[in-house]
């Protein structure tokens, strides 16, 4: 199992996302790698889904419709479960940090849920799928909990998913897992990453003007599934695509960048990990490869930066969320702000499922203080779920959930993009987008 999880982890973030891993711990050291990159987009905007300033989230007081203050101590708290793999190799235990940050920020300055305490019941999956049935156990089993919060559930979503079986609404920032997307009463306000990755056509079509692509990935199952995504919204926008898959172990990736067709492409696209990411970067390098480079955010990570010398490939990324760390976004700049008053640390703060976990939460708040206290149920917060409109933070101002037949639960379909310039600093392209039509 733990061969084919780590890629299926990895394989999102996606989802994201997962995205933005450890940004700030490779900003600013070393000198730039070596790349393909420079003008990805040039100072062109691709905005489908252009957001006013009403759409931004900074206020979070009146985002969930709380009242300034601390919560009530004196009254029985309203709690919510909660299930990320943390506590073994490959989890993401900033998820929870960011969760718990947002539960401290809602108890100590928005005044809780309608006065009440909010409280987590925290379950983890550490390293096998079958302890997502522990976790859905002890959830479904505590008849405190109403609903729900899922932070990275790449390992573990299928036995936890058999348990819970709709009983409880589950709210997850991107569905990593691959069972999420189609969980009864499961709501993905970041989406998915099949659906994510459709943003890659739209942006190499309407941004880059490209006509052929050349998607590099290596053959893993979790990779595999993420390349046959943005391939087929490549396509979908009209591009002519060759994708080529390597062996993860390789470290010479010559072969597999120049059969991919890099030496000709409009675009490249890689989609891989750690050392992958590396051996790609040294590969367009080699072969003198300027056209643009447009990645995931699984090669924003610090392993990536030391292999090339200190910082990450200066390439173009897609995401789909607001960077924590673009200095140029209000939302953002609020995120740092409260989750440092609520505790979480900057390096937390640069990874991506710490801002998902601090969204997730503050979305049940809003939710839950529309329903009221005394009438809050697995029943009317599924509800108030399904109708859920938008905005999210740090992500898209409107979301739709139940858009997708076969992925009920997907709420979004949107990414942004931006351009790493070396040390720390990342520049946005765009704004939301949105697959091709």
């Amino acid at each position: 199992m733990p061969a084919i999880s780590r890629p299926l982890r990895l394989g999102l973030v996606s989802a994201a996302m997962a995205p933005l891993l450890g940004v700030a711990a490779c900003g600013g050291s070393g000198t730039n790698a070596p790349s393909s990159s420079g003008a990805s987009g040039g100072g062109s905007s691709a905005t489908s889904d252009s957001r006013s300033a009403s759409d931004v989230v900074t206020d979070y007081l009146g985002y969930v419709g709380g009242k300034a203050g601390k919560a009530d101590a004196g009254l029985d708290p309203v709690t919510l479960g909660w299930v990320n793999v943390e506590g073994g190799p490959g989890g993401n235990p900033e998820a929870t940090l960011g969760a718990r940050a947002a539960v401290k920020y809602v108890n100590d300055r928005l005044g809780g849920i309608g006065g009440h305490p909010l409280k987590l019941n925290v379950c983890t999956v550490v390293s096998a799928e079958e302890e997502g049935q522990k976790c859905g156990q002890q959830l479904l089993g505590d008849k405190e909990v109403s609903a729900i919060g899922v932070g990275n559930l790449y390992l573990g979503d299928a036995s936890f998913n058999s348990v819970i079986a709709g009983k409880k609404p589950v709210l997850v920032g991107v569905a990593t897992g691959p069972t999420m997307p189609t969980a009864k009463n499961t709501f993905s306000t970041f989406g998915d990453l099949p659906h994510i990755f459709g943003t890659w056509g739209t942006y190499a079509r309407d941004v880059l003007k490209a006509k052929t692509a050349a998607v590099i990935h290596t053959s893993t199952p979790g990779d595999k599934i993420a390349s046959g995504a943005a391939v087929k919204g490549l396509k979908a926008a009209g591009l002519k695509v060759k994708s080529v898959g390597f062996d993860a172990q390789s470290t010479d990736l010559i072969g597999p960048v120049t059969a991919a067709g890099a030496n000709t492409a409009d675009v490249v696209v890689p989609i891989s990990i750690g050392g992958g990411c590396v051996g790609i970067a040294k590969a367009l390098k080699q072969l003198n490869v300027t056209k643009p480079v447009v990645s995931t955010p699984l090669c924003m990570s610090p392993d990536v930066a030391q292999g090339l010398g200190g910082d990450l490939p200066t390439w173009t990324y897609g995401v789909a969320q607001t960077l924590p760390m673009d200095s140029s976004a209000a939302d953002s700049k609020a995120f740092l702000k409260a989750s440092a008053q609520a505790g979480l640390g900057k390096d937390d703060q640069s990874k991506v499922f710490a801002p998902l976990g601090w969204s997730t939460i503050l979305t049940y708040a809003k939710v839950l203080n529309a329903i009221g206290p005394d009438k809050i149920t697995p029943a009317s917060v599924t509800e108030r779920l399904k109708k859920f409109p938008g905005p999210v933070i740090m992500g898209a101002a409107e979301v739709k959930c139940g858009k997708y037949s076969d992925a009920p639960a997907v709420c979004n379909d949107q990414a942004r993009f931006y351009q790493y310039e070396g040390k720390g600093q990342f520049k946005p392209l765009t704004d939301w987008i949105r697959p091709p039509q």
